[in-house]
């Protein structure tokens, strides 16, 4: 029964994979978006207009640990088998990552007049951030006399962090000169739906000689939704998710009571013609939640029958919980939350905060036509700093087609090649971008390779843009102002 529980659990986690969005575009010269990593980017057109729904999709999974080929293994005879034991050997002792990123552009369009070029965009975004140890694994696969004595205690522990929301975002990029140019990207958010926990974790050990189980826990996390749902089990024992669909729209306008706001901000500095630098923080925000919020509390409290000095302690967990439910008819959530009693209550409001990064680049120009990039970049989620470093080749050819390759190493994620295909076609612009092009090729199946790899991201778009005279006049500009004069 343990197997299928943690088979339900792990399952869950592997479709919600963990990531940050791809960064090979930002290194696409010739893209309208690639100024979404640093506002302060010089575009080259004079104008942009997107198409809704499908100018710029983002999606983007990080995997650090949860891997189909660790839990299903093919036998002699060609069978799949799970074998939880090697998923478990598997997995880092903490901060195993299940992170997930989407964004959708709905409206979104820019345009320059001299010295300023403004843009403005209407994304829906969700941002979604996991992280467990191992003991959360392991204790239900190796089970409690794997922990014996107070000083091998198993303490599994769970973060999650999710934001839905709409974001609204003005952006100005200003030219101060030839070679110095700074972006701002102020933005109104409003919440569709949050998830904060700000603990989850137990303890607990097994006595070496009677086998008393020794127990604490604390449980303690926030939610936040527009759109109504509901959670449940069938009578098979199958976990239900259930949003209500109808009358979403209006529903979807609640959202409205949950506002915030956030900033992007960078600068780029052109040395010369052919060395440059530039810095940019991302999603420095927050979201005030004031709709429909919950919190949802649990610790070990003196009122429980198997409380004892601070813990609880059990001979015998299943056998107790049996004789005391064994004759109502209830299921396995309802005889778990009378034994470690969780309570739930409504709030007035709470705040989350977005997961800000931050990047730092230098860049040499190879010519007119190709570029070399150095990128570091870090993400702060749930008080944990996630790193990661980037190199990559930009060249665009005719300024009609645009290609970049990258490499990324991140954690625990050491194969990671990027590729990015643009095609500028006079009116359009269309383009297919991913960091991970091994995350897609399976001999068997795709869903089966994004399932095995540490990153799988992808984003395609078709956008209108024209005017694509302003790089060639800033590069005018800054060979006179760097241009050597002869003795």
């Amino acid at each position: 029964m343990k197997k299928y529980i943690l088979l339900i659990i792990v399952s869950t986690l592997a479709w919600t994979l963990a990531a940050q969005d791809g960064i090979t575009l930002h290194f696409m010269r010739l893209n309208p978006y690639s100024d979404y990593y640093n506002p302060s980017m010089h575009l080259q057109y004079n104008g942009y207009v997107g198409i809704p729904g499908i100018s710029h999709v983002n999606a983007a999974l990080t995997n650090t640990s949860a891997r189909y080929k660790n839990i299903y293994v093919s036998n002699n005879n060609g069978n799949i088998n799970i074998n939880l034991n090697n998923f478990v050997s598997k997995l880092s002792n903490k901060k195993n990552m299940l992170n997930t990123n989407v964004a959708v552009n709905i409206i979104d369009f820019g345009f320059r007049t001299k010295p300023i070029r403004f843009s403005f965009s209407y994304r829906i975004r969700m941002d979604e951030y996991c992280s467990y140890n191992k003991d959360l694994i392991a204790l239900p696969v190796h089970g409690n006399m794997s922990y014996l004595g107070p000083k091998n205690p198993a303490r599994p522990e769970l973060r999650l962090s999710m934001n839905a929301y709409q974001e609204f975002a003005l952006g100005m990029q200003v030219d101060i000169n030839s070679c110095l140019y700074l972006g701002f990207r102020p933005k109104l958010l409003f919440g569709i739906a949050n998830i904060k926990t700000r603990k989850a974790n137990a303890t607990l050990y097994t006595d070496p000689e009677d086998y008393t189980l020794t127990m604490n826990y604390g449980i303690e996390y926030y939610t936040s939704t527009a759109i109504p749902y509901s959670i449940g089990m069938s009578p098979n024992g199958d976990l239900n998710f259930n949003f209500e669909t109808e009358n979403i729209m209006n529903n979807l306008g609640k959202s409205f009571k949950n506002m915030g706001a956030a900033l992007d901000f960078g600068m780029t500095y052109r040395i010369n013609n052919m060395f440059g630098v530039a810095a940019s923080v991302l999603d420095l925000g927050f979201i005030r939640w004031n709709h429909n919020c919950k919190r949802t509390y649990g610790t070990v409290n003196e009122a429980n029958p198997n409380y004892h000095d601070g813990n609880l302690v059990f001979n015998g967990i299943l056998q107790d919980v049996m004789e005391q439910y064994s004759g109502e008819s209830e299921s396995v959530l309802d005889v778990v939350h009378k034994f470690f009693p969780i309570e739930k209550t409504n709030i007035k409001s709470y705040t989350s905060v977005l997961a800000a990064r931050f990047l730092v680049e230098g860049y040499c120009n190879l010519g007119k036509h190709h570029r070399l990039s150095a990128l570091f970049q870090g993400r702060i989620v749930n008080k944990q700093f996630i790193p990661s470093f980037t190199v990559a080749w930009n060249g665009n050819f005719l300024n009609y087609f645009d290609l970049c390759v990258s490499y990324t190493v991140a954690k625990r994620s050491y194969t990671n090649l990027g590729l990015g295909v643009g095609f500028n076609l006079k009116i359009f612009h269309l383009y297919v971008v991913t960091d991970n092009i091994f995350g897609f090729i399976n001999s068997k199946s795709i869903q089966r390779a994004i399932l095995n790899a540490n990153n799988a991201n992808v984003q395609v778009g078709l956008v209108f843009d024209w005017g694509q005279t302003q790089e060639k006049r800033i590069e005018r500009k800054t060979r006179r102002n760097f241009e050597v004069i002869p003795e």
